[in-house]
């Protein structure tokens, strides 16, 4: 099959809207916050709750069965075939659906938008999905509303493309063009988190690992006083000298009880920043192993689940899928094609309600055995497509006939 690259360079680049290079630079050097913390998606990754909520949405929706379904005769069909489904399933030579997925989440979280190009037959369509980062990537818009993308890519793919060639999946935005950057939006709030883990990283390394203040029998010069800070500096700073015992001449060692109120703002601080982090991603917090103020119980943690479904994941999902028709079906067929996410395994409640459900549905001749089989997961079984009439329900008008 001949692949193109489908290169489509600009005559004019009239009236390109500047600032949005610009938002691409900065992304890849860092905004920097009020405390002179220089944070870019790098950076902020390696903040333990900012790593935390990008890898579970990322991970989570990559993890969901997709379907196609086409429109035939009134109803939605499912298309086993489909040319999405057979690009998603191979995308390149070296990545799986699962990893697609996750790269494209994932720079649309941190820097608000999620790049492919799009290596395509003589037809126009695509056969190959290629992974680009955010970062790689500057989108100009030009007088007649077209795209151009720049892309400054490592592997062979450099230049200027119309939209044709560029899968662009944006997060929530506001001028209609390029997603919103989580990082240069927030970079205060993740740049406060990371001053708390360097202020705790430096506490334990250079910080004084004793809970005890020491008070002198004699009083001391100003040089004295020098030298024993310096000495009591080298025992007991660092967390490799925490609980050692000080040995002192001429000084009386007390305790110190309690917490103290700097340590105990600093835990709070620390609190309300991963608090801060998870809602401006939308992840509940007992997916980040934080339980303190919820429920882990039964259902307290079956409606959490499937809140986090209905109010993060299905927006995500669904721009997701209609991002998917837009750049991989032809513009014809979009309005007979939908996808469909599967989220039944996070709103699924127990074994003994599920089947209380299907039960229900089935003598409703709401759904077929069959189709509850799909749900969990298990083949057809001869006789399972049939719907069942309850006797005591019928049509307003028309007689039941009793079997």
């Amino acid at each position: 099959m001949l692949l193109t690259p489908n290169k489509r360079k600009p005559e004019t680049r009239q009236a390109s809207t500047r600032s949005l290079d610009e938002v691409t630079r900065l992304i890849d050097q860092g905004f920097m916050d009020s405390n002179g913390v220089v944070v870019g998606t790098h950076t902020a990754m390696c903040q333990a709750t900012v790593w935390a909520c990008v890898r579970i949405l990322s991970e989570i929706i990559a993890q969901l069965p997709i379907e196609v379904h086409k429109r035939q005769n009134g109803s939605w069909v499912h298309a086993e075939n489909h040319d999405i489904s057979t690009l998603l399933a191979s995308p390149n030579h070296w990545q799986t659906q699962h990893d697609l997925i996750s790269h494209l989440v994932a720079w649309s979280e941190l820097s608000g938008n999620g790049y492919l190009y799009k290596m395509t037959d003589l037809e126009g369509r695509a056969r190959k999905l290629i992974p680009v980062e955010s970062t790689a990537v500057s989108l100009d818009v030009l007088n007649t509303f077209e795209m151009r993308y720049a892309l400054s890519s490592k592997h062979g793919i450099s230049g200027i493309y119309g939209a044709d060639s560029v899968f662009h999946y944006r997060n929530f935005a506001s001028d209609g063009y390029r997603g919103l950057s989580t990082i240069g939006n927030h970079s205060r709030g993740i740049g406060l988190a990371i001053d708390l883990e360097n202020h705790a990283v430096n506490s334990y390394k250079n910080g004084l690992q004793s809970r005890n203040w020491i008070e002198l029998e004699e009083e001391l010069g100003e040089a004295e006083k020098a030298d024993f800070r310096r000495e009591i500096k080298t025992k007991l700073s660092g967390a490799s000298n925490a609980g050692e015992v000080p040995v002192l001449h001429g000084a009386k060692i007390h305790p110190i009880g309690g917490l103290s109120a700097v340590d105990a703002q600093y835990i709070e601080s620390r609190r309300m920043q991963k608090q801060e982090i998870a809602s401006i991603f939308g992840v509940p917090l007992f997916l980040l192993n934080d339980t303190e103020k919820s429920t882990t119980w039964g259902t307290g943690l079956e409606q959490l689940s499937r809140s986090f479904v209905r109010f993060s994941l299905n927006p995500r999902l669904n721009r997701l899928g209609q991002t998917l028709i837009r750049e991989l079906v032809p513009e014809k067929q979009r309005l007979r094609t939908r996808i469909i996410f599967d989220t039944d395994q996070f709103t699924l409640g127990e074994f003994k309600e599920r089947m209380d459900g299907y039960k229900s549905g089935i003598e409703a001749g709401v759904i077929s055995p069959n189709e509850a089989r799909e749900v969990e997961g298990r083949n057809p079984r001869e006789g399972g497509d049939d719907y069942r009439k309850p006797l005591n329900i019928g049509i307003e008008g028309e007689a039941n006939e009793q079997p």
